[in-house]
């Protein structure tokens, strides 16, 4: 686990340690989708499910009476389970790998803890205590309803039962004959409805969840729709994560904004000033490369309309594509070697300033970047 994080600019809201709070009906991929997004983000990934099953294999080795909710309340609620430095899930301070929690005979028996109302109260209350005070990503049934019904961001992830049955019926073991999709289909609406209608820990869309619906969407894509959404409630989440390729300058006052000490250029230079407006290449729907500078640095601020600033680190070629608004009173300053692009909506101008002699290359972004792309444009400039 990782120490708090420092706070942010911004004042006491944006400053506030941000909660992504996942929850969603089973198959909508969950799983993959809020690790990734942890990573991307550099926060810490709490997964509530792991929780449930170690305190299960607990139960099953404890020679505790399963059938007794009283007794398994009694052991459940006695227990500490929490997480290693590795990430994984320990009870009572042993770690338990996958080969354990997934075990085929844990799966079957979870429901004796999770749906045990003690059991989940004990587990609840341990979980808030794990992300308190911390930026995190929550993925969990009751993830937005219950763990963190205050997080920023709460996103219910889906899929259609389609959608699902094709992803499971892709992963079924060689050598065994498939069912058909809609056999699983059904198997999964019934597991919906189950879970929608459980006493305790009951799968439900939040008032103020994001629903987002993951049908014909690459893990990737789904993940940068979501680290969209996340810096949309705070815009200084992505900034700390591409704080190698970026420096910014911002003010609370109109006029000028000091966007960095000495010599801003690197090379003694001096800087261009100009003004630019939107080209066919650089605006939404158009964008299929990235620019990276060569002998000096550039440095923008929105001057009126909707503006983008995509990244995309500065090895030989882009790489995972991030991008962020850009905001007003608010100075962008790329330092060389940083692929980026900056996208500008119909009507926008951006103030620019660039050292003197740089240079620039382009390098094409491949489909699945562009993917990456389309998902943060679809957030931060809709229609």
């Amino acid at each position: 686990m990782s120490d708090p994080q420092p706070q942010r600019p911004g004042g006491p809201v944006m400053a506030r340690p941000m909660v992504v709070a996942i929850d969603g009906p089973a198959g909508a991929g969950k799983s993959t989708v809020t690790r990734r997004l942890a990573a991307r983000l550099g926060m810490l990934f709490l997964d509530t499910g792991a929780m449930y099953r170690a305190a299960t294999v607990g139960l099953l080795r404890s020679g505790a009476d399963r059938d007794d909710p009283a007794a398994v309340a009694a052991y459940v609620c006695a227990r500490r389970i929490g997480f290693g430095a590795d990430g994984q899930v320990q009870l009572d301070g042993e770690r338990l790998g996958d080969e354990l929690i997934r075990a085929p005979a844990t799966v079957p028996e979870i429901w004796r803890v999770a749906d045990n109302p003690a059991c989940r109260a004990h587990l609840v209350a341990q979980q808030q205590a794990i992300v308190a005070g911390r930026d995190a990503v929550i993925e969990g049934r009751d993830a937005t309803t219950v763990i963190a019904p205050d997080a920023q961001l709460k996103v219910y992830l889906d899929a259609s039962p389609e959608e699902r049955a094709r992803r499971r019926l892709a992963e079924w073991p060689a050598g065994s004959p498939p069912p058909a999709l809609a056999e699983v289909a059904a198997q999964i609406r019934a597991r919906d409805e189950k879970d929608m209608a459980r006493a305790v820990g009951a799968l439900r869309l939040a008032d103020d969840a994001v629903h987002l619906l993951s049908d014909g969407r690459s893990a990737d894509g789904v993940v940068a729709l979501l680290v969209a959404h996340a810096v949309q409630r705070n815009p200084f989440l992505l900034e700390r994560r591409v704080a190698d390729q970026l420096t910014v300058g911002r003010s609370r006052a109109k006029g000028y904004v000091r966007v960095a000490q000495g010599d801003v250029t690197g090379d003694g230079g001096m800087w261009q000033l100009g003004l630019t407006n939107p080209t066919p290449e650089r605006m939404p729907g158009g964008v299929a490369d990235l620019t990276r500078n060569r002998g000096g640095r550039q440095a923008g601020v929105l001057v009126q309309g909707r503006a983008v600033l995509v990244l995309a680190g500065r090895g030989d070629a882009p790489g995972e594509v991030a991008a962020l608004p850009i905001l007003p009173q608010t100075w962008y300053v790329i330092e060389p070697g940083a692929w980026h692009a900056v996208i500008q909506d119909h009507g926008t101008i951006c103030a620019w300033a660039e050292s003197s002699g740089i240079s620039e290359e382009r390098h094409p972004l491949d489909q699945a970047q562009q993917a990456q792309l389309r998902a943060f444009l679809e957030v931060y400039l809709p229609g």
